[in-house]
């Protein structure tokens, strides 16, 4: 089966200035993982292709950064053109999703995802609204940006999960099922599945059907068996498969998510055709 992983980030030295092990470690031991990936240890993009290969993953998604980072040493931006730059030296491996500052302070934000999109050939964005803006997904100073993702026929990828903001209440999926409502033809992407809103999002998602759910390293917290019975039923086509590279090693997440009790047919639409699909690969 081939393997789509539509949230994974090459350790490169601009992804690996964000993803420090001082976090990243502790990270991968709460999430369930059983050892540090090597090539994240030795910042490899070498061997992080090698695990790539050896998990059956033919290729990632890379998401820009470009939003204010919640530890104050770290400024939370990984460049648009260092994700290019990947594409270009490893164009059958590396899938872009440009990260967008909802500030216009590094870039203007609508000029930005044009040039991605049209010119660089990225499939998507990525916002972070509580980090950028200390708002929600439905920030009416967002809504120029959907309108753009419609024109242009891209998704975006929104940061939930437990640290999208100060607190939980900035991934409330309530606000993603107001954006869907408000934009029924925009595609939208719950990246770290919305977690600990587990049985909220599945709601919003069987609700509207413009949302998509990657829980990627949450696939395995508690509470996750949700997941789970909703994507082996009414969202198996809205349901993406993710590591979350470096929060988890590719290989056993690979593993540990095929040990999942899902029909094979749905697993082979979340671990690649959802993706093909959405990404227009």
């Amino acid at each position: 089966m081939e393997i789509i992983d539509t949230r994974g980030r090459p350790p490169t030295p601009e992804f690996n200035s964000y993803f420090i092990p001082e976090y990243t470690v502790p990270a991968n031991l709460k999430n369930g993982a059983k050892y540090i990936s090597p090539a994240y240890l030795n910042a490899s993009v070498e061997l992080f292709f090698e695990e790539m290969e050896d998990a059956g993953i033919i290729q990632v998604v890379a998401l820009g950064r470009n939003a204010r980072a919640l530890r104050p040493k770290q400024n939370g931006f990984i460049p648009n053109d260092h994700i290019y730059d990947l594409m270009q030296k490893y164009p059958d491996k590396i899938i872009g999703v440009a990260g967008i500052d909802l500030t216009n302070e590094v870039h203007n934000a609508l000029e930005e995802t044009e040039r991605c999109v049209k010119k660089l050939g990225f499939k998507g964005v990525h916002i972070e609204p509580a980090r950028s803006l200390n708002g929600y997904p439905n920030d009416e100073r967002i809504f120029p940006l959907y309108e753009k993702c419609i024109e242009l026929d891209i998704p975006v990828v929104l940061m939930t999960g437990m640290l999208a903001g100060p607190n939980i209440e900035y991934t409330n999926p309530v606000y993603i099922e107001d954006v869907a409502g408000k934009f029924p033809k925009l595609k939208i992407v719950a990246g770290h599945g919305c977690w600990p809103w587990v049985t909220q999002i599945i709601c919003v998602a069987l609700k509207c059907k413009n949302v998509y759910i990657c829980p990627d390293a949450y696939m395995f917290m508690p509470g996750a068996d949700q997941y789970v019975q909703a994507a082996n039923t009414f969202l198996q086509n809205q349901f993406l498969f993710g590591t979350a590279y470096p929060y988890r090693p590719l290989k056993q997440t690979v593993e540990d998510f095929k040990a999942l009790p899902i029909n094979p047919l749905v697993m082979e639409k979340i671990m690649y055709k959802n993706a093909k699909k959405l990404l227009k690969i």
